[in-house]
């Protein structure tokens, strides 16, 4: 199996998926900015769902169990550190071919929480870690499942007037091996921005920044679906690299952060 970890939007998640692609169980946290206490326990739980001898694949596919306050470690070195304990390592060990990650861009502090997370288990387990951008995984996750819908925005909230975007469309070859293709790169855009087109025509827009597009960006007949990365989403690209071993080099590896982090001076001065 193939562990995959999403901390990069406001809510963390893992899943597992087979090394078919074939998902066999996901954790969606439900408390925002808590990806240092729930990410580890979210980790343990998953894998042990989907090793439990008396649920089959599809219960583990419905099962979207989020995690109670007494499950919530006080902190993610404590928590792993719970895990080994309790499950003398096997459960990690066992099966797990590779760990799959979001590179970003998003919430700085949550893909240094998940990176730093990602690299020990593979460290750890002496796995490979695998990186892919998770805007693309959504975007080619609404074309895969939208078929009405020709290209997509994909779009992230970056505070201000400014977003994370990345657009995709439908290739229109058969036989393609994505059935898309990126029209315009991941980059950050402030809006309005020209590469939206015409403020008559119509696009679809994916992500957490639609209040903010749907008033700076006057596109009459916008569709608008709200979702935002999610770990399910990157089993596709996951797994492809997994397949083509497409491997990072954990030593030096980074997220991709597009922007630099600039430290703010604190509003409140104390001695």
């Amino acid at each position: 199996m193939i562990l995959l970890i999403e901390s990069s939007a406001e809510y963390p998640s893992v899943a597992l998926v087979t090394e078919a692609g074939v998902l066999v169980h996901l954790e969606v946290g439900k408390e925002v900015q808590s990806h240092a206490e729930l990410l580890p326990m979210m980790v343990q739980r998953a894998v042990e769902m989907a090793r439990n001898p008396g649920a089959g694949i599809e219960d583990a596919i419905k099962s979207h169990g989020a995690l109670g306050a007494d499950a919530v470690a006080d902190s993610a070195a404590d928590a792993i550190a719970d895990a080994i304990a309790d499950s003398g390592f096997g459960i990690f060990t066992k099966g797990i071919s590779a760990v799959g990650f979001h590179e970003g861009p998003g919430s700085y502090t949550g893909l240094r929480i998940g990176v730093s997370l990602a690299k020990g288990l593979c460290y750890a387990m002496a796995v490979p870690l695998i990186s892919v951008s998770g805007f693309e995984a959504l975007g080619s996750e609404v074309l895969r499942s939208n078929e009405s819908i020709d290209s997509v925005w994909v779009m992230m909230d970056a505070r201000r007037d400014e977003v994370y975007a990345i657009k995709l469309e439908r290739d229109g070859l058969d036989g393609s091996d994505s059935g898309y293709e990126v029209r315009v790169p991941i980059c950050a855009m402030i809006l309005p921005d020209p590469r939206l087109g015409d403020p008559v025509d119509s696009n679809c827009f994916v992500g957490n920044a639609n209040e903010k597009i749907a008033r700076l960006v006057a596109n009459d007949g916008s569709k608008f679906i709200e979702l935002s990365p999610r770990a399910d989403h990157l089993s596709h690209l996951v797994v492809s690299k997994f397949q083509a071993n497409n491997f990072e080099d954990l030593a030096y590896y980074e997220p991709y952060y597009l922007k630099d982090f600039v430290v703010g001076i604190g509003k409140k001065l104390g001695i």
